[in-house]
């Protein structure tokens, strides 16, 4: 029996409760460790409304951290020497959410403020109150950078995915080049044989003519759609033919698994047929790299003027998140024509990609 396995991510909402109640667990126990260490009023409330700035920390990480720095501060000249932990989760938020200059302004702050406090708080000993302010600055030091590293990866992910969108864009391009290079070719040609035979043989002028008017109607679509995608981007790059429809059967017999194909769509435009063959391409690499098991292909025309593209496997294997820019990809090919894609786990187990993508009609003679 095939299972698969959905990983359910949490909302925002769903943190920002954790968060609530994260601040008041918090709360409470250091102001229970406050009453029996100090017993003085004031400092049991400092250490709990140190804590409570933690269940605001991802809506507003630098107000939080000034309220909860400066509570701590407080209850750390009272006696209460563990104050400055709460501060240490205020400030991975900062570090994770805020700009380079603002969140190492907030870090050294900090840094200042709660080893000044824990040195001028009474201890046993000098040796004592080092050894607390060295591990305090170590704690809030340390997570503050993993709140950087957090932010770093999410900038690197950001950046990743819109220069995958570039490059798919320009593939897009190189391919869509070569169809619209073959639709003026044809046009050029008609257009010479309709000028030789225009006066002795009028009726092949008037098919060529028209095939002249279709292809060039279909060129102009293809264009305006490459030019929308890519506003003014260009590309120099690819010299090789575009595949056709009909490549998908070598596509299939290559994939590197079992592949049941079915093709029941003709006459399509050939930019169309081109999205619709990348996209298969996709798919095919996503099972072969996440699922490892044979899949089944199925293009079809529905209604006239959609073509749908169906690809679902029997695995367990899901694209992982990062895990590569295939499903960019083929949403790419779908949106340049207006088209729709979705893409996740089979309710009968496995994995479905399922696009549609319309078309232009063709006027008929």
């Amino acid at each position: 029996m095939n299972e698969t396995l959905v990983v359910h991510r949490l909302r925002h909402d769903h943190w920002v409760a954790l968060d609530v109640a994260a601040a008041l667990l918090l709360a409470a126990a250091f102001a229970a460790a406050a009453q029996l260490r100090t017993g003085l009023p004031p400092a049991t409330a400092l250490s709990a409304l140190a804590a409570l700035p933690v269940a605001t920390r991802r809506g507003w990480p630098l107000p939080s951290l000034a309220v909860s720095l400066a509570t701590a501060v407080a209850a750390l000249l009272m006696g209460v020497d563990s104050a400055y932990l709460p501060v240490a989760v205020v400030l991975y938020s900062v570090g994770a959410q805020k700009p380079r200059r603002r969140a190492v302004t907030g870090l050294a702050a900090s840094l200042v403020c709660v080893a000044a406090a824990l040195l001028a708080a009474a201890w046993p000993s000098w040796t004592q109150a080092l050894g607390s302010a060295g591990f305090g600055l170590a704690l809030m030091g340390l997570s503050w950078t993993a709140g950087l590293a957090v932010r770093e990866k999410n900038l690197l992910a950001a950046r990743t995915a819109e220069r995958a969108v570039v490059e798919e864009r320009l593939r897009i391009a190189r391919d869509l080049h070569d169809v619209v290079a073959h639709s003026m070719s044809l046009i050029t040609m008609k257009a010479g044989v309709a000028g030789l035979v225009a006066e002795t043989r009028p009726q092949e002028t008037r098919e060529a003519l028209r095939l002249i008017e279709t292809t060039g109607r279909e060129a102009m679509l293809e264009m305006r759609a490459m030019l929308g995608m890519l506003r003014s981007q260009t590309s120099t790059q690819g010299t090789a033919p575009a595949p056709r429809l009909q490549d998908l059967h070598a596509l299939a017999a290559h994939a590197g698994v079992e592949v049941d194909l079915r093709v029941e769509a003709e006459d399509l435009p050939e930019g169309v047929g081109l999205a619709v063959y990348r996209i298969v391409q996709e798919a095919l690499t996503n099972v072969v790299k996440h699922a490892g098991t044979g899949c089944r292909v199925r293009v079809t025309v529905p209604k006239a003027g959609v073509v749908e593209v169906e690809v679902a496997d029997e695995g367990r294997g899901t694209p992982r998140d990062g895990g590569g820019h295939g499903l960019l990809g083929m949403h790419e090919r779908c949106l340049m024509y207006g088209g729709q894609l979705t893409a996740g786990p089979d309710p009968g187990g496995g994995f479905r990609v399922l696009a549609r993508l319309p078309y232009a009609l063709k006027d008929t003679p």
